[in-house]
């Protein structure tokens, strides 16, 4: 029986010891695969991308952006921008502001040109629906701008494009400008009475950034952050609103290329021409990187061109992948 009993103790001993070998490799194994997971970059989601439509339209080449946003809340009546248009010179024009005065008031984007002398303005117009959503509000003016033709319009003396806002409701446009003769421009609330207090327009010249891309099996993936305030950019501007961005990806024709953005200041979007179309995407809080596009590279490359739009916000970085 003793006998018996010290085979069965080795036995139980051996089983004790085989099982605390494989528990260790099994903490091993994990331990490992955790480390894989935290060291591997994360998957881009999926999700992001809310609507792609045809019609896209490449921004013009303008001579100044005029930033107004100085302040952003419209409070009392008067002029939030007030600037001299010179006549032959085109601009672009990018406004976002917000009613907080608890009534329905009007905002007025007007061109005043002499005094009865026949005033035309050619305009390239995207002008979001008032409402009180910023982010939606930024997005669809950018969404219309890049998709909107050019308007001739003609007034005696001068051109005015009015709008009505609620409570909390949201101003946001770009416009293309480009006058027959030196103008103002004034954007007022209410009236045209007078200039509010620090209201402030800023001028950025040549507000246009060519970007190359260059993708090979070497080098398959490039980054770039978007809508950072460069030099000259002054006066309180927190992001380069307004500002075209066109990305020249080269790549082997025939090959695909993936984008994905980044949002890296707060939530943000992309709104973006792709070779002829115009695609945009939700509107996501700062997280790994969203898949916006997927294109296939033609003879001549891809082209991508975005502008960083109202009521989100800036930096948002772009990844370019070209794809197996």
């Amino acid at each position: 029986m003793a006998k018996s009993f010290g085979r069965g103790e080795r036995v139980l001993r051996g089983a004790h010891h085989a099982y605390i070998a494989v528990a260790h490799r099994a903490a091993a194994f994990l331990l490992a695969l955790l480390a894989a997971w935290v060291a591997a970059p994360a998957a881009p989601a999926r999700a992001s991308v809310a609507s792609t439509a045809p019609g896209a339209r490449l921004p013009q080449q303008v001579d100044t952006l005029l930033f107004c946003n100085q302040p952003e809340r419209l409070q009392a009546p008067g002029a939030y921008a007030d600037a001299l248009l010179t006549g032959g010179r085109t601009y672009r024009i990018f406004f976002h502001y917000r009613n907080v005065t608890g009534a329905v008031k009007p905002l007025v984007i007007a061109f005043q040109g002499s005094v009865g002398k026949p005033l035309t303005v050619d305009i390239r117009k995207g002008i979001a629906d008032p409402q009180n959503d910023p982010p939606q509000a930024g997005q669809q003016a950018m969404a219309r701008y890049l998709k909107a033709p050019d308007q001739r319009f003609v007034g005696k003396g001068g051109v005015r494009l009015p709008m009505n806002l609620r409570p909390w409701d949201v101003a946001s446009g770009v416009l293309t400008v480009r006058a027959d003769q030196d103008v103002r421009l004034r954007i007022y609330f209410q009236n045209n009475n007078q200039v509010v207090t620090n209201a402030r327009v800023t001028a950025v010249k040549a507000p246009h950034r060519d970007v190359t891309i260059a993708l090979s099996p070497e080098a398959a993936q490039q980054y770039y952050r978007i809508g950072i305030p460069e030099e000259g950019m002054t006066g309180g501007m927190d992001g380069a609103y307004g500002l075209v961005y066109t990305f020249h990806v080269q790549a082997p024709a025939g090959s695909k290329v993936r984008v994905t953005f980044s949002p890296r200041g707060g939530q943000s979007g992309l709104v973006a021409a792709l070779n002829g179309l115009l695609v945009q995407s939700r509107i996501v809080p700062p997280k790994n990187h969203s898949v916006f596009a997927e294109a296939k590279v033609g003879p001549n490359g891809l082209a991508l061109v975005t502008i960083p739009f109202g009521g989100v916000f800036y930096p948002v970085e772009m990844a370019f992948h070209l794809l197996p």
